[in-house]
């Protein structure tokens, strides 16, 4: 991560938070989240296509959080939800999946996302987004309005338990044998794929979602399997506004189990960063800008919603010391 990236990334964040609103304490995006536990097995066909220690076959334990989309933890559900999941593997560390409801992001550049930030900025500091600025970039902009489009055309999910979730960037997945496997991840539901009208979530209890998925918990767990997508030369790898064309060959790869709610302070981490490019050995990134870019822009995140040094104990010390 260059300097100039996390100078992009304090700047991203602070556009970010002048569109869709500041929350003290909330995250950026998907401010508004559940954390639950589980774990995942992968099957044998994992091992073809990645060494990485999570994807040999034995239980894993995982964290996931479930989350709104947007920036108001105390908006309605929209059509758009987010499923993290963080690994823990043998080895002490851990790596991170990050997931949505829908199939790409709206840009595909730091050019771009600049762009469609300062197009919605507020006319008056303070004020609402700009919908005619946001409106007239989308026009000038076909693949974010193809976005836009199939984003609307969504329905809203059931619930997380019937929603599939999608890896809107690519990954290089390496095997034993040093072989490199171009793929994007998906979460298909085991229950199947169920939606609801959005209107039915604009005049529901804000967390309607989330009650409902942990009354279903206690009747068993939910379940999805890990879907690989692989890519074909030509298909766009570094494009998160991008689909691969229909047909592309997909082989399930493992299965994640989720059991019961937990906390950030029972996990033993008060931050939780999902941070999409925390990897592991076997797993990288590709050159997909925004991927490269979403590393400063959750760090900065983080920081700015839990006090970062400064609510620590050494705070206190390096005070006293002053």
């Amino acid at each position: 991560m260059t300097i100039t990236q996390f100078q992009d990334a304090e700047e991203l964040v602070g556009k970010i938070r002048a569109v869709l609103g500041k929350f003290a304490g909330y995250r950026v995006l998907h401010a508004d989240g559940r954390m639950f536990h589980g774990s995942f097995r992968a099957n044998d066909a994992a091992r073809k296509y990645s060494r990485a220690a999570h994807l040999q076959g034995d239980e894993i334990p995982v964290t996931v959080r479930l989350s709104k989309g947007g920036g108001d933890p105390f908006a309605h559900f929209g059509n758009t939800v987010g499923m993290a999941t963080r690994f823990y593997l043998p080895n002490g560390r851990f790596t991170n999946l990050v997931m949505l409801s829908q199939e790409l992001f709206v840009v595909n550049s730091l050019q771009q996302l600049h762009g469609i930030l300062d197009a919605a900025a507020p006319v008056e500091a303070g004020g609402h987004m700009n919908k005619e600025g946001l409106m007239a970039f989308v026009a000038k902009n076909p693949n974010t309005a193809a976005v836009f489009k199939m984003r609307a055309a969504a329905q809203a999910p059931a619930g997380f338990s019937f929603a599939a979730f999608h890896g809107v960037h690519a990954f290089k997945w390496i095997n034993a044998e040093r072989k490199e496997t171009i793929v994007r991840c998906h979460w298909e539901p085991v229950a199947g794929r169920r939606g609801r009208d959005l209107k039915e979530l604009s005049s529901a209890d804000t967390e309607i979602l989330f009650n409902e998925f942990s009354q279903a918990l206690a009747a068993g767990p939910a379940e999805w399997d890990l879907v690989l997508e692989f890519a074909e030369d030509g298909d766009p790898v570094n494009d998160a506004t991008a689909l691969w064309p229909a047909g592309r060959r997909r082989e399930t790869v493992g299965r994640i189990r989720v059991t019961a709610p937990i906390t950030e302070a029972e996990i033993g981490d008060t931050v939780m960063n999902h941070d999409p490019t925390v990897l592991t050995d076997g797993i990288e990134a590709t050159d997909d800008p925004i991927l490269q870019l979403r590393r400063g822009i959750y760090e900065v995140s983080a920081a700015t919603r839990t006090g970062g040094w400064h609510a620590c104990p050494f705070a206190r010390i390096a005070e006293t010391a002053q």
